[in-house]
């Protein structure tokens, strides 16, 4: 997956590579604070800050979090872009051993995810018709 701040709200279009995890439960890109270095411009002076977030876990607990929108787009094997980029709500976390870094809402609106039975693979389609093919 390919990461930028929004240029029209102050980033200067640095793209960096991320792998992150497809969480169906996750409402939230995750970001940690190492990324930014890789995003160049003034993160500070970037306007796509919001306020922070209450995020809830999956054991009930609830943390806050800074938050700020940033753009995504997928990338194929050969890292060649793979749709359009997508607007997508990122929640900022401290680095920490074995932290994952989950997916957010906004690509799963753009695109159809499914799993055959076993849990094993992960399809990815820009139709749902495309999604059933695969299996």
């Amino acid at each position: 997956m390919l990461l930028r701040l929004i240029p029209a709200l102050g980033g200067d279009g640095t793209v960096c590579g991320i792998i992150a995890m497809n969480d169906t439960g996750s409402e939230a890109l995750t970001l940690f604070t190492t990324d930014f270095p890789y995003l160049g411009g003034n993160i500070q002076g970037y306007r796509a800050w919001l306020p922070d977030s209450n995020i809830l876990d999956a054991n009930g607990g609830i943390t806050v979090f800074p938050t700020i929108l940033v753009q995504v787009r997928l990338v194929k094997d050969d890292n060649t872009p793979w749709g359009d980029w997508v607007v997508e709500l990122a929640v900022v976390k401290q680095p920490s051993p074995n932290l994952s870094r989950l997916s957010g809402i906004g690509i799963r609106h753009e695109l159809y995810f499914g799993t055959p039975p076993g849990n094993n693979l992960l399809a990815v389609s820009a139709t749902r018709g495309g999604l059933t093919s695969l299996f």
